[in-house]
């Protein structure tokens, strides 16, 4: 009986084609945005390849989609689950995949020790984990504002003004409405630090 509840819970493979196939293109384009959004922290992954293996996924019935659940909410939940699993690979495997190591042939002086990596920043990984957890916080509090939560994942990419909203394919009226929501929703956050 709990096998029928499943499958009654979540939708077959059938009905999740049917799902993906009902997706507009401004769908399929704030998918990519969310996708390189999640991506940008994975070595050898980019937004394409995180999108399709969340496809891959719904559709080997790996990954559950549960009944009800937006097609939207969906793909991005399966994207947010495969970039952190990802990320946790990376982190905790066999090589560091983020260090910069010297390419050159050059050998040390006498008594100088020959380095193997260079930092590249002067972030410390405490700062890199608070960041982490304040955009994730802040994603958390735009998932009901779909459009304040893209514009904030497209300015975290560097994207600004006239420029994100080309990106988003938006005109001036709705990408302003969207930025004064979005900078009301980050005020309580610039007042922190």
């Amino acid at each position: 009986m709990s096998d029928t509840v499943e499958n009654e819970s979540r939708l077959s493979k059938r009905e999740v084609e049917e799902e993906l196939q009902k997706l507009s293109e401004a769908d399929w384009t704030r998918a990519e945005i969310y996708a390189g959004f999640l991506s940008r922290s994975l070595a050898g992954c980019d937004g394409n390849d995180l999108l399709q293996m969340a496809i891959e996924k719904f559709l080997n019935m790996r990954r559950r989609w549960p009944r009800g659940l937006e097609p939207l909410k969906a793909l991005f939940g399966a994207m947010r689950s495969i970039s952190s699993n990802e990320l946790k690979k990376e982190t905790k495997g066999p090589i560091d995949t983020f260090a910069v190591v010297s390419t050159t042939d050059e050998s040390p002086e006498e008594g100088q020790i020959q380095p193997y990596a260079v930092a590249t920043t002067l972030e410390t990984p405490e700062d890199v984990l608070i960041a982490r957890q304040l955009v994730e916080q802040i994603e958390a509090e735009l998932f009901d504002d779909e459009e304040a939560g893209l514009l904030f994942m497209v300015w975290i990419d560097g994207t600004r003004g006239a420029e994100a909203a080309a990106v988003l394919g938006w005109d001036k009226k709705r990408f302003d409405a969207a930025r004064k929501r979005l900078l009301r929703r980050l005020a309580p956050h610039d007042k922190q630090g």
